[in-house]
């Protein structure tokens, strides 16, 4: 009998699951999922996962009445960045704020690579007290572990973004955390990070336009 030990292994690594690390928080998860189609994965994941700038991403705007609650779900549901990240893009596309929980709950536990962007991105595209709430609890924790190279500085880009579109200040309650968290990651970019968040948040808006939305 064949140990398939590496084989998981090597599986949660192609998922994305590359840092294995303990959090504090608890998370509801969604309700089992069953795998993706073929169909599901050339509709919504493959268009999708490499960002909302790829041309492919309007094709998928342009049907987003066919990317249902169910759809989502079961994208989101999936251990897999790609397909996270898929279900992510298309919750803030169709402005699906039941997922708030299911993208806050995701964001927090960090369990696997490139997706948080998107997380993020959704939360901030949703712009609600509870969304927000998910941003900051992401921040008070994460930026107390330089450790862990995650998504902090797209969390952070998130809060300003939104500070500036809503004429707050919310990003000063993680001020402090923030520059000891930096002084420990020489080259940080923020400025550059929170462009590229702009650019992705219009890039957004015009898929949303061009849906309909």
């Amino acid at each position: 009998m064949s140990d398939d030990k590496p084989l998981a292994a090597l599986q949660r690594h192609v998922a994305g699951a590359t840092v294995r690390h303990v959090h504090p928080f608890s998370r509801v998860p969604l309700p089992p999922q069953e795998a993706l189609t073929a169909a599901l994965r050339d509709d919504w994941v493959r268009p999708l996962y490499m960002g909302l700038h790829q041309p492919q991403a309007r094709q998928c705007a342009q049907r987003l009445a066919l990317a249902d609650d169910a759809v989502i779900a079961r994208l989101l549901g999936q251990f897999d960045w790609r397909s996270r990240t898929a279900g992510a893009y298309l919750a803030a596309l169709a402005q699906r704020h039941d997922f708030t929980a299911a993208l806050g709950g995701l964001l927090l536990a960090s369990e696997v690579c490139f997706a948080g962007s998107a997380y993020c991105l959704a939360l901030a595209a949703f712009d609600t007290p509870a969304s927000r709430d998910y941003l900051h609890r992401y921040l008070d924790h994460y930026l107390r572990q330089p450790q862990l190279h995650f998504d902090q500085e797209q969390a952070m880009a998130a809060i300003l973004y939104l500070d500036n579109r809503n004429g707050s200040a919310e990003a000063t309650r993680h001020a402090p955390a923030w520059a000891a968290f930096a002084a420990v990651r020489p080259g940080l970019a923020q400025d550059e990070v929170c462009a590229a968040f702009t650019i992705g948040m219009d890039t957004l808006r015009r898929l949303q336009a061009a849906a309909g939305k």
